[in-house]
């Protein structure tokens, strides 16, 4: 058993997107209660850092409600390069898409029915269901991003609070029709290599987004694993 835990280490890989505004993450979380109507928390995060930029709790879990919170996400902290969404329905409806043409922001779904592809967000989440499990009174979301972004110092980022590191950020001057340009002719390339048939497709995107960002130093891919 060691001898295999050993070899799964080595051959485990790491992602680290080099800089907070980068790659940003969106995902809703149900809020339920007994004898409250069903709501839904819609948070986009850093995924460099997990400084929570947007928040809103919303009746709906729809494409409306995505757009608006996606919208003023941009306007407030400026888009990123990259979306890292998952594949519910609301996130892949024409405004949505229109949105992200708009800033040159590129989509990125992860694999059907793979969950560890969102792990930041599920963490985080945890994070979120934690908090307001033991909060008592009605739900603040203000409060509770306050104290994550603003007070939790973490010894995971030098000590530092998320909100000091995001607020530290370097400015990135990067080309976003080049890159989606770049993206979309690794993809077309991937795309005749793999055969790809309809499932393979978006395989091909994903990969083609992750070696466009790793040429422009953008994400580093570590080799060996400790988790």
């Amino acid at each position: 058993c060691r001898l295999m835990e050993r070899e799964r280490r080595v051959g485990a890989e790491r992602v680290r997107v080099a800089a907070p505004g980068i790659l940003r993450g969106f995902d809703a979380m149900a809020l339920p209660g007994p004898g409250r109507a069903q709501t839904y928390a819609l948070i986009g995060a850093d995924g460099c850092v997990p400084f929570r930029t947007s928040w809103i709790v919303a009746p709906r879990y729809d494409g409306r409600a995505v757009t608006a919170i996606l919208r003023r996400d941009f306007d407030t902290f400026g888009p990123p390069l990259v979306l890292r969404l998952d594949r519910a329905s609301s996130h892949d409806v024409p405004a949505v898409r229109q949105l992200l043409h708009e800033h040159r922001v590129l989509a990125l779904h992860g694999p059907s029915y793979y969950a560890r592809y969102y792990g930041q967000l599920e963490r985080q989440n945890r994070e979120h269901r934690e908090w307001l499990g033991r909060w008592p009174g009605p739900r603040d979301l203000d409060a509770m991003m306050a104290a994550l972004n603003g007070r939790w110092r973490r010894s995971t980022l030098g000590w530092h609070t998320a909100q000091e590191l995001w607020e530290a950020r370097p400015s990135m001057a990067v080309d976003r029709q080049a890159l989606a340009d770049d993206v979309n002719d690794r993809a077309a390339r991937l795309r005749g290599s793999l055969n790809a048939a309809p499932a393979l497709q978006d395989l091909a995107w994903r990969l083609a987004v992750k070696h466009a960002l790793i040429a422009r130093g953008l994400l580093r891919v570590e080799k060996g694993g400790w988790c």
